[in-house]
């Protein structure tokens, strides 16, 4: 038995990336087929990224070195968690006090080929300050206030994340990915916006265009029952509303003023709020 643990610890230190290709192919499988093998995802993650650095550490030419790999790493992708963390609380924040009542407040039509258009563009422009998928759940919530039960409602489902990711690409904050790129100062704010704002515009027209024509959308003969609910917005609704997407807007601006890493900028916009 110690034998073969010597003979397996050899063939990591000699083959590391053989190892960690391996590793972390079986790792990805388990999280695609995570329905299928009954697993779950995260789990599947924890071990695959604890087992990764165990073999680098086997593998680096002493354990000092690993750690210090690590810590650097670390670093890096905490930027990444306190940033969404602070997002995530932000939006919280708000939904608590029925902040985003706000929105379905003011979507007002009934007809369903213009509420689809509608709730493509306010998904469209809400995830260009929140993330895609912050944005995605907000607006799914919102639609099950706006919608009865229906195959219409799903279809408004995919046009929400559709937009959502659309939406999510032109801005340094809408998109995991442009925010880990533009955290490691890969992209920069304004030239990102303007370069990709008509692209991701288009990417939601044409979508949109197609779907106008499905028989859900021109089925309905009738506009749509409004099904909102009666509840109150929470007292300072609309002030946390404006404060919160305020300190979102805000961070690319923190950045540029002070020069600190963003998550800075949201921790100062949640500590506002």
């Amino acid at each position: 038995g110690t034998g073969a643990v010597a003979i397996n610890h050899s063939w990591v230190a000699a083959n590391q990336d053989l190892a960690m290709a391996l590793l972390f192919g079986i790792g990805y499988a388990g999280i695609i087929f995570e329905e299928s093998l009954a697993f779950n995802k995260s789990g599947v993650g924890l071990l695959m990224a604890v087992s990764l650095w165990v073999i680098r550490s086997i593998g680096a030419p002493s354990p000092d070195i690993a750690v210090s790999e690590l810590t650097h790493a670390s670093a890096e992708v905490s930027e990444i968690v306190f940033f969404l963390l602070g997002a995530m609380t932000i939006v919280e924040i708000v939904d608590a006090h029925q902040g985003f009542k706000l929105v379905t407040d003011n979507i007002t039509t009934r007809k369903p080929r213009t509420l689809l258009w509608v709730v493509g563009f306010v998904t469209f422009f809400l995830s260009s300050v929140l993330d895609n998928l912050t944005s995605t759940i907000v607006m799914v919530s919102l639609l099950r206030k706006l919608v009865p039960p229906s195959e219409y409602r799903k279809l408004l489902g995919a046009v929400v994340v559709i937009a959502a990711n659309a939406g999510g690409a032109w801005t340094p904050i809408g998109d995991v990915t442009t925010t880990m790129l533009w955290i490691h100062g890969q992209i920069s704010t304004l030239p990102t916006m303007k370069g990709l704002i008509l692209p991701s515009a288009v990417s939601l027209a044409v979508p949109l265009s197609l779907l106008s024509l499905t028989s859900e959308v021109n089925g309905k003969g009738q506009d749509l029952p409004n099904v909102l609910a009666s509840e109150q917005m929470a007292p300072r609704g609309q002030l946390v509303f404006s404060v919160g997407i305020g300190a979102l807007i805000f961070v690319p601006v923190f950045k540029a003023l002070t020069g600190l890493p963003p998550f800075m900028g949201m921790l100062l916009g949640l500590g506002v709020l």
